[in-house]
């Protein structure tokens, strides 16, 4: 016959305790990693978008907006001209539950579609050492982002989660 274990052992056992959750890179993460990578600041990376110095408030303002939590935009416009960002990732870190999102560096918002090199001329991979990175991120030491855990996301059936830049 079978014992039942005791309250006690089964809290001392670490096989017993639940996993911690596991941080949740969303779309205004994603974007602030990537303008981040490119070792831009917000005016820095609005700078290509706007021709007139009285668009240049207003260029700054929707890009700081991208980068605010919860915001989701329909229609992200290219971003190429200021920093790299894979659109799709972007889509699908907007549009699908954060259990299947794309798998993407915590430091530098990498994934693995995306064409970059590292230090050493090669095409870039995940870390061998730490696989939430990629192999850029882990010859250059560059710092983890922190992103907010799973349950602390806010959720996307709230009003104005979703908003159209023009």
């Amino acid at each position: 016959m079978r014992t039942v274990p005791s309250l006690l052992s089964m809290l001392d056992d670490p096989a017993a305790a639940p996993e911690p959750l596991a941080p949740v890179v969303m779309p205004w993460d994603y974007i602030r990693m990537r303008r981040l990578a490119a070792g831009l600041t917000i005016e820095e990376a609005s700078k290509p978008f706007w021709h007139r110095p009285e668009h240049r408030a207003d260029v700054e303002r929707n890009m700081s907006r991208i980068e605010t939590v919860g915001f989701r935009v329909q229609r992200l416009w290219d971003m190429s001209r200021s920093f790299r960002l894979n659109l799709t990732v972007y889509r699908q870190l907007c549009d699908t539950p954060p259990d299947t999102h794309p798998r993407i560096c915590l430091s530098c918002g990498w994934d693995e579609w995306s064409h970059q090199i590292d230090t050493e001329g090669f095409d870039c991979s995940w870390s061998a050492v730490d696989p939430e990175i990629c192999t850029l991120c882990e010859q250059t030491k560059r710092p983890k982002f922190k992103p907010r855990p799973a349950n602390t996301q806010p959720q996307s059936d709230t009003p104005r989660a979703s908003q159209r830049a023009a």
